[in-house]
């Protein structure tokens, strides 16, 4: 036992002052009483108690002489020594899995160099009876690929680094090295063990590394031409499309920026060509635009006149030391078809109103195709996305689409609800409308905003979600099952405030988002962003490079680990097969192949004085509680 402050054990001198104490105590005194019964009976009752209270006062005065060298022994604050038994030589060795790591030179990767070296420092680190523990940095660090390796397990580790260059199964990630979660998992060994050393095996440069010791990986030769994003933005009608390029490595190079517009205005693909002049770790805009005149935009071979496109396909072609990030695809530019039928027989503009205000703020989405049928005429029951009857029902309700009667005069037969057979009359001012069901549909609009001065009450509903009520009864429902998709106004625009305020254009959105969503709302995305996208039908199909799954639960979601194209496939209830796809490219930080940080995260090291010993503090606490205890119990004694 050792103590880091022994001048706490002046605290023992109370022990002499606690005898002094009792030495100067009085005693009993011989007193003389008048009653000679008295004292007998004292006197009696006195020699029966004193054995014990002789024994009494002297585990009292142990208990306070135990009490004193307590305390002073955690003024001293003792500890005992313990081994390290982890060894002498403890490396952590975290290897960075970035896609930059995939950067090749002399035909090797910089990932495969790294697992070169980290064979031939490991081995001479367990050579030498030290320990060696690795952990590789891909999209989450989240275990070690092999821990606490000493020499009789020198088989194990090389199975273990053969495993990250196999062909079939390369350990390298697509996406950004979490070495953060490295460094945090490595401290399950550099807390605990004396003079362990953290080593990184990077293409990243850091101004400070901390205590992390730094194993530089990069090729002075290595050099990326890279496409880091493209964009397709609609100006007047017409897409202007952009191309950021740059250039890592100390180089400076004009690259010849090819585009292809697949489907191009429905006529055909075609390609153009154009000049950027990358500078070194500078970001170069290339703009193929119709406007040759515009500042900043040089002539082009051919003029780019894009209305609609299915994909543009965009590459550079130079034979850098990074590869992947050479091409890009953008898809989008086709919008969704949407086909509406409008019949009433007495027919207003509100619901074209509304709809055209979409189409022309939605333009880049959707492609609103408005039929509105007069009233001597007969509508179609078929080929349409949405079906609107107003004031008036079908004999046949469409399958095909989604169905909305608004103010119908009946209930279409299999629909599922009943009407009364009158109409209701809330009477005087309008009524304002209550809120029903929490729905997307109702995203954004105030049911109390709405008001109505006339409906039709419905009596039953079997299988709708009502979303809006008057007076209890509700004038607002849905319906979504895969043969019926149905929605239901019983009451006229005619007798609200609904046209003409902002929550019906709105509330028309929100019913073709829910009922007709597009699949993805983004079409560019980088490796491990969770893709979400919407469903027209029971089950969408996804497949690409790193995912072949069908999904039955939506808004779904993926996470792609690989670059490249990634397509869901379903089919709606127009039986008409529907693909949509999106791009999944290598995160524009990885193109930065000679990347530099400002600072590394520092993992918690075990301080050698710490190490070496265990405080008993918290015993002597413990025992000095159970004496006063103790004393306090004796104490109480005195009074039996």
């Amino acid at each position: 036992m050792n103590w880091l402050t022994p001048l706490g054990f002046l605290g023992l001198l109370g022990i002499i002052a606690l005898i002094i104490i009792y030495i100067i105590k009085p005693n009993y005194q011989v007193k003389l009483i008048s009653s000679t019964y008295v004292w007998k009976k004292s006197l009696k009752f006195r020699k029966k108690r004193i054995p014990i209270s002789k024994l009494r006062n002297i585990l009292l005065f142990l208990c306070q002489i135990l009490v004193i060298t307590s305390c002073a022994f955690i003024l001293a604050q003792p500890f005992i020594n313990k081994d390290d038994n982890r060894g002498t030589a403890e490396k952590v060795v975290i290897l960075d899995a970035s896609a930059s790591m995939m950067t090749e030179a002399g035909g090797t990767t910089r990932f495969e160099r790294a697992v070169s070296q980290i064979r031939e420092y490991s081995e001479g680190i367990i050579d030498s009876n030290g320990r060696v523990s690795i952990i590789v940095a891909d999209d989450k660090a989240e275990s070690y690929l092999i821990q606490d390796v000493d020499r009789t397990r020198k088989e194990e580790l090389n199975v273990a680094l053969d495993s990250l260059i196999d062909v079939a199964n390369f350990g390298c990630t697509y996406g950004t090295a979490d070495i953060e979660g490295a460094i945090k998992l490595s401290e399950d060994i550099t807390r605990y063990s004396i003079g362990a050393e953290v080593l990184l095996f990077t293409d990243t440069e850091y101004i400070d590394a901390g205590d992390v010791t730094i194993k530089p990986i990069s090729d002075p030769s290595d050099w990326n031409a890279a496409i880091l994003d493209v964009r397709a933005t609609l100006v007047d009608n017409s897409y202007r499309f952009e191309v950021d390029v740059a250039c890592y490595g100390n180089i400076n190079k004009d690259l010849k920026v090819s585009l292809e517009v697949v489907g191009m205005n429905g006529e055909g693909d075609f390609t153009f060509v154009h000049d950027g002049r990358c500078e070194y770790e500078k970001t170069t805009t290339v703009v193929f635009s119709k406007t040759p005149d515009e500042e900043n935009i040089n002539e082009y071979p051919e003029s780019v006149v894009a209305y609609s496109f299915e994909n543009l396909y965009v590459s550079i072609n130079e034979s850098d030391s990074f590869s992947y990030d050479n091409s890009f695809y953008l898809y989008g530019g086709t919008k969704l078809p949407l086909r509406i039928q409008y019949y009433s027989l007495i027919p207003n503009n509100y619901f074209a109103t509304a709809l055209m205000v979409l189409r022309d703020q939605l333009s880049y989405r959707w492609d609103i195709e408005f039929v509105e049928v007069k009233p001597d005429e007969t509508p179609e029951v078929e080929g349409f996305d949405l079906y609107i009857y107003e004031h008036v029902v079908p004999n046949t309700l469409p399958t095909d689409g989604v169905v909305l009667l608004a103010n119908p005069d009946m209930a279409p037969n299999n629909s599922g609800f009943k009407l009364d057979s009158g109409a209701i009359y809330p009477g005087g001012d309008e009524v304002p409308l209550k809120k029903g069901e929490a729905h997307p549909i109702m995203d954004g609009i105030r049911a109390e905003r709405i008001t109505v001065s006339r409906y039709t009450r419905i009596t039953s509903h079997d299988g709708y979600t009502p979303l809006m009520y008057c007076n209890e009864s509700p004038v607002f429902m849905i319906k979504n099952e895969p043969d019926k998709k149905i929605a239901v106004m019983t009451f006229s625009l005619n007798y609200s405030n609904l046209p003409i305020i902002l929550d019906f254009p709105l509330m028309m959105y929100n019913l073709l988002e829910y009922y007709a969503p597009s699949t993805f709302t983004e079409h560019v995305f980088e490796v491990n962003d969770t893709v979400s996208f919407g469903s027209r039908s029971e089950t969408v199909t996804v497949v690409g490079p790193s995912v072949n799954e069908t999904i039955t639960e939506f808004p779904g979601t993926i996470t792609p680990k690989n670059p490249g194209t990634y397509t869901a496939t379903q089919t709606p209830i127009s039986g008409e097969e529907v693909k949509e796809s999106v791009f999944v490219h290598v995160p524009a930080a990885e193109s930065d192949i000679n990347a530099e940080e400002d600072s590394l995260t520092n993992p918690v090291f075990l301080e050698d004085e710490d190490a070496m010993r265990t405080d008993l503090l918290f015993y002597f606490a413990l025992a000095l509680i159970v004496l006063l205890f103790a004393e306090w119990w004796l104490h109480s004694r005195e009074k039996i």
